[in-house]
């Protein structure tokens, strides 16, 4: 990082950086998640969520960049930006297939991905067919383009984030973590 970002981090009692991302059995990542920890007082200064778009190819460095200016854009502004709205791109959706190459695929589809469709539209529908070549079925549906955002809408409201509370599991062991290594630092 440059002297001004660290310079930043530091007046804001910022120690450490981590990144995590959340995937999806339809997707390799819904979204890219940057917290900024400050162990000292073991807490979550600010937090950015940059969510993967379903037209996107992945793109691990692009993701973390966005969420990492949106946590910085919350820790300079000292507020919230970015309210996720689930709603108002179901109208828009891309076909995706699912090709079953063996048994084990298909029970996988049906007993993972199809709840999680479910989830994510109701009335989604799903057809399959039997498959050729190298494959004993296909599944094909439309996958809505509000589907990442309604899996990060799940966990968060806010894009960027000034002092967070935890959001779930993953953001209390960071948390953790962090003080327990502030605390053998300090024991020395």
């Amino acid at each position: 990082m440059n002297e001004n970002i660290d310079h930043i981090l530091s007046q804001n009692g910022v120690d450490k950086v981590e990144f995590y991302y959340r995937g999806t059995p339809l997707l390799n990542n819904a979204y890219t998640t940057c917290v900024f920890i400050n162990s000292e007082k073991g807490r979550i200064e600010a937090r950015g969520v940059s969510i993967c778009s379903v037209k996107d190819a992945f793109c691990k460095k692009t993701g973390k960049t966005k969420a990492f200016g949106r946590a910085m854009r919350a820790l300079v502004r000292k507020d919230n930006d970015g309210k996720i709205n689930p709603n108002g791109r179901d109208l828009e959706s891309v076909k995706r297939e699912y090709r079953c190459k063996s048994e084990s695929d298909k029970t996988d589809f049906l007993d993972n991905k199809i709840p999680e469709l479910s989830f994510i539209d109701p009335d989604l529908e799903i057809a399959m067919s039997d498959g050729s070549g190298k494959y004993i079925s296909k599944f094909v549906f439309d996958l809505p383009l509000s589907y990442p955002i309604k899996v990060a809408n799940s966990i968060y409201r806010y894009k960027s984030q000034y002092r967070p509370n935890p959001a779930g599991k993953h953001e209390s062991i960071l948390l953790k973590k962090a003080s327990d290594v502030l605390m053998e630092t300090a024991s020395m």
